[in-house]
């Protein structure tokens, strides 16, 4: 009877464990974001995310810096069109010329097609950070293997172009980098598509 009483007592535990697991996991809602254009605009705009390297062996997220497009002296690389990308230990990060001790800040925007509910979510090695009108959505900072963030819900109201920014780090090993919605008529997730991203050009004579 007292083995069984401790059995029943674990499992109890357990249980408990579980469920406050789920209540922690509940995905946050952000409410309030506005797009910077409408969907019309996306003639004065061009396909992917426009990035910034940065040749450092960060550790975290936070330990980049903030960087401006039109100012900056870092390398401004060619635009990234999409994110569903694994690097091997030996592979180029995107066209940084370097597999590992890279830094890139992403620029651009998401389109929203239509109005409702998108469920986001990251995949990354190493560390990610994902703003959207300058509110941070995903804080998946620090140093790991293949991850999956937590989900996050945006209430999209109107339908546009919402500013991006992404912060994301590789140090050593491999390593990888991909972003999903779950849109709002669909019960899965699947990659973001290239057209969903664009970005605004530099002017000449910037960067």
């Amino acid at each position: 009877m007292k083995l069984q009483g401790k059995i029943k007592w674990i499992s109890l535990l357990i249980l408990l464990s579980l469920g406050m697991g789920q209540a922690i996991a509940q995905p946050v809602e952000v409410t309030g974001i506005v797009p910077d254009k409408e969907l019309s605009d996306d003639s004065v705009l061009k396909p992917g995310l426009l990035p910034i390297y940065i040749y450092k062996l960060f550790k975290s997220v936070d330990e980049m810096p903030k960087l401006d497009i039109k100012t900056t002296t870092e390398k401004v690389g060619e635009p990234i069109l999409f994110l569903d990308h694994e690097f091997g230990k030996k592979d180029m990060v995107f066209d940084s010329g370097v597999s590992q001790g890279i830094g890139i800040q992403m620029n651009g925007f998401l389109k929203f097609s239509e109005p409702g509910k998108y469920t986001l979510k990251t995949k990354s090695n190493d560390g990610i950070c994902v703003w959207i009108c300058d509110k941070r959505i995903v804080y998946h900072p620090g140093i790991h293997t293949d991850h999956f963030s937590n989900d996050v819900i945006l209430d999209i109201q109107k339908p546009g172009w919402y500013p991006l920014m992404i912060k994301y780090f590789q140090r050593i090993g491999t390593s990888a980098i991909a972003m999903y919605w779950k849109l709002p008529d669909k019960t899965n997730f699947s990659v973001i598509p290239a057209e969903a991203y664009s970005h605004k050009p530099v002017p000449k004579g910037s960067s």
